[in-house]
């Protein structure tokens, strides 16, 4: 007879979940400064407990401010033998506070945005789709997040598995397993390589199995597209009916799933997040924050709070709000300086675009940014989303600060800036009657050092507003 034996074992295991007040700081430090003004008004009609004052005399942010909220925090909030009477006794909620200044007028610039894919895709995400792809939650939010970000305007995904596990560190396993959690979303077929992925997905999705079909997106698309009905017939020897049917099927699915979102349709204006100024010949990162109220605990509710029977309705309710309103100045705060950090790494690696422009700006990654602080890159690109800084060059978007390489002769590398401006410059100089072809600006750009392609000396010169060489001509 054959006995079996059952153990009991208890194994301790450490494991991070995305609290409320955790996804609401990942929400803040995505947010522009428009969207985080617009948040505040929210939860200043919703939190009785959140008071917004504009006549503080501070004007701006230095590394030194307020001592971190950690401080102030109160023991585990889910003891039930705490007494948070004595707690506030012996704090004042009223210097809990964030922002600084007077309402006034800052460097705003118009600007359509709307919900990107990635907000979307991030919306439907669940912990049963967090739990596929690591035991850690955070990090695996993180991840699907900064993901969700590399796909294109149609949705596709051009990256490779491998290439995004050199990118963000994760292993190829959990590089994968946020793939599958994104192409199990709507809208059906992102985050796969290319049009006939795509339609296979979502054939497949919708519950299709006819081999005929999968077989035509994946050899015959072209066909699809030119209505080749007899073509594909004779080519497959299938009856026409079978392929008019399968072509029918396949012009029901969506080749381009992204497309719909993006800086889309709701106008706002650019609030710079940061400014740049020079001091005594000493430049400075500041926080602009004369737009947004001090937001500090209402010492009315407090007294009421001290006043209400622990335990009671109106007790719990307010130190349910009062909660609240700790986390979220804490989180506008990590926020600012989270930015502020990246901007520092930043400029660390861009010093000399301070003095001579965006023209001397070099090769940077977000995840050179990110090593150097000490944090993921998901945090590097929530940081930078939507974010201006001031200068003295204009108002310039965070994310220009970054670009991959152009192949130059002294392995460092030249940014799309650096080369736009090289291109405009031969244009500008050229000979009026025999303007530089893009092959020819090409050929020079690499007798200096940079090695770019003609199409890629086409596509910087459009960007920059030239026309090409024949339209240059002199008549």
């Amino acid at each position: 007879m054959v006995f079996q034996k059952t153990n009991l074992e208890i194994e301790q295991k450490q494991t991070l979940s995305l609290t409320p007040q955790l996804l609401q700081a990942i929400e803040v430090l995505r947010m522009t400064s428009v969207e985080l003004d617009e948040f505040i008004e929210v939860e200043l009609e919703n939190n009785p407990l959140l008071e917004a004052n504009w006549d503080s005399d501070e004007n701006e942010i230095t590394e030194n401010d307020a001592d971190s909220l950690d401080e102030r925090a109160p023991p585990d909030r889910r003891a039930e033998d705490f007494d948070w009477v004595e707690y506030l006794k012996e704090k004042d909620y009223s210097d809990v506070s964030y922002g600084y200044g007077t309402y006034s007028e800052s460097t705003q610039e118009y600007r359509n945005m709307g919900q990107s894919l990635s907000e979307y895709l991030l919306e439907q995400l669940t912990t049963e789709d967090l739990n596929r792809i690591s035991a850690n939650s955070v990090y695996a939010y993180e991840l699907v997040e900064f993901i969700s970000e590399l796909l294109d305007e149609n949705g596709f995904l051009a990256q490779t598995v491998s290439e995004i596990a050199v990118i963000t560190g994760a292993t190829e396993e959990e590089v994968a397993g946020v793939i599958c959690v994104l192409q199990d979303m709507e809208p059906a077929g992102v985050a796969t390589a290319n049009v006939r992925a795509c339609l296979e997905l979502q054939y497949k999705r919708n519950g299709g199995t006819d081999p005929l079909i999968i077989e035509i997106i994946n050899t015959r698309l072209k066909d699809v597209a030119s209505r080749s009905v007899g073509a594909v017939a004779r080519s497959l020897r299938k009856k026409q009916d079978e392929i008019e049917h399968a072509f029918k099927i396949i012009g029901t699915l969506n080749p381009k799933p992204g497309r719909g979102f993006g800086d889309g349709t709701i106008p706002h204006y650019i609030v710079p997040d940061l400014i740049i100024e020079n001091v005594d010949e000493k430049f400075e990162i500041k926080l602009n924050n004369v737009h947004q109220p001090t937001l500090s605990v209402s010492p009315h509710y407090k007294r009421i709070l001290l006043e209400s029977e622990k335990g009671g309705e109106a007790y719990n309710f307010l130190i349910e709000r009062l909660q609240a309103a700790a986390a979220l100045i804490k989180s506008i705060e990590q926020r600012g300086q989270t930015i502020h950090n990246v901007m520092t790494a930043i400029l660390d690696h861009q010093d000399r675009f301070l003095y001579e422009g965006e023209a001397c700006l070099k090769p940077l990654s977000q995840r050179q940014i990110a090593e150097q602080i000490g944090v993921h890159i998901s945090t590097v690109s929530r940081a930078i989303r939507g974010k201006y800084i001031q200068t003295p060059y204009g108002v310039i978007e965070m994310k220009r600060f970054f670009s991959a390489g152009i192949n130059t002769a002294d392995g460092k590398g030249a940014t799309a800036a650096h080369t736009t401006t090289l291109i405009v410059s031969m244009v500008n100089s050229e000979d009026k009657k025999a303007p530089l072809s893009d092959r020819l600006i090409a050929n020079i750009l690499e007798k200096e050092g940079i090695f770019i392609s003609r199409r890629t000396v086409a596509k910087y010169r459009n960007s920059a507003g030239i026309a090409s060489s024949s339209k240059r001509a002199e008549r």
